[in-house]
């Protein structure tokens, strides 16, 4: 009697780890990913429809996070960041997990470069152009004592075009409205001695830029012109009461220790009440303004240093490697803390405390 055929081990798509059908497919049915059957006869296809700029909110944030690759099936909620998986097993096909390239934010975008996570790893000439291609490990990691401790290495793929020949190019960068140009070449699971671990399925990987909470100019507001009598009505309640005026000799966005923002010192008591119109004319007292803060953080500025280490260290715990003033900005948020009140520091700021703020909503010029 015939021996029935032995049946054909299942096959798993090597980007996202979804189960692929039987026979002999050419993509991936759930990420679009070509197979070993079919990457010989058909390009790579583009970035995935989930980097044209979808958002999620995510756990580790409280603002919405900009999606630049992955799957095509993207929840808007349960992908899983590093740190936060609580279970016992690790995640398997039916799984997202979250992870974070290192990048940095630009005007309207993000840029990453070599020597910042990155590394450069080939150069081709394509249609008149050169395209750049660039490389970084990231980890996806669980939860402390769980995923059986296993962690997934994931190698993500960047490029960058150029159409000036011999011209090198040390990194790439997109915006915020544009396609994301990153993709999984690789990912693997290892145990906690660093040993590959084989045979394990992989769960579907969504690529994340970190997240920007929205600052200054990425808002469309401006501060109100009110008399003093309604900017005394308009400020009740702030936690940073009085007038103040401008640290900067004009009005725009500084990169401070807490990010981007606009920092004020308070006006003294012969400004307060307002200038007479010679003094106007002369241009001897500053425009005063008057400060909306309900959940400011207030810290001595010889500690902040410190502070931002650990709000560094806590950022990493969750898979997010960010540069000093967007980890501020994200940890600022994530506490609901609308500026910041520094003490002590008159060395930095020329004055003894000065008041930083995130919107130019959160401000009010006082008319003369």
């Amino acid at each position: 009697m015939a021996q029935p055929p032995l049946a054909r081990p299942p096959e798993f798509c090597r980007q996202c780890g979804a189960e692929l059908p039987p026979g002999a497919p050419r993509f991936c049915i759930e990420c679009g990913a070509p197979t070993s059957h079919g990457e010989l006869l058909v390009p790579m296809p583009a970035p995935a429809p989930a980097a044209t700029g979808a958002t999620v909110r995510l756990a580790n944030a409280a603002v919405e996070q900009l999606v630049i690759g992955g799957t095509v099936r993207l929840p808007a909620s349960g992908a899983v960041p590093p740190g936060l998986w609580d279970r016992d097993v690790p995640p398997g096909p039916d799984d997202v997990v979250a992870i974070y390239p290192p990048l940095r934010a630009v005007s309207r975008g993000w840029s990453g470069h070599v020597g910042r996570g990155w590394r450069a790893v080939e150069r081709v000439a394509e249609s008149g152009t050169t395209v750049f291609l660039f490389r970084a490990p990231v980890a996806w990691f669980p939860a402390e004592g769980c995923g059986g401790g296993l962690r997934l290495l994931v190698e993500v793929e960047a490029t960058a075009h150029t159409t000036v020949e011999g011209r090198e190019r040390r990194g790439f960068r997109f915006g915020l409205r544009r396609d994301g140009p990153m993709r999984v070449v690789a990912a693997t699971w290892h145990d906690e001695h660093g040993q590959p671990v084989a045979g394990r399925p992989l769960p579907q990987i969504q690529l994340m830029a970190p997240p920007r909470v929205p600052r200054m100019r990425d808002l469309d507001e401006a501060p109100a012109l009110l008399d003093a009598r309604e900017a005394v009505l308009w400020a009740e309640g702030s936690r940073a009461p009085g007038a103040y005026r401008l640290r900067l000799p004009i009005m725009q966005q500084e990169h401070t220790p807490a990010g981007r923002g606009i920092s004020l010192v308070a006006l003294g008591e012969a400004d307060v009440a307002g200038r007479p119109w010679w003094r106007r004319l002369l241009g001897t007292t500053p425009e005063r303004y008057r400060v909306r803060l309900e959940r400011p953080l207030s810290c001595p500025f010889d500690e902040w240093p410190g502070r931002l280490g650990r709000i560094r260290e806590e950022a990493r715990s969750l898979g997010l490697d960010l540069e000093p003033a967007l980890a501020a900005e994200w940890w600022l948020d994530r506490h609901g803390h609308d500026g910041v009140i520094f003490s002590g520091a008159r060395a930095r700021f020329g004055a003894e405390q000065v008041v930083i703020v995130f919107r130019y909503r959160q401000l009010a010029r006082i008319k003369d």
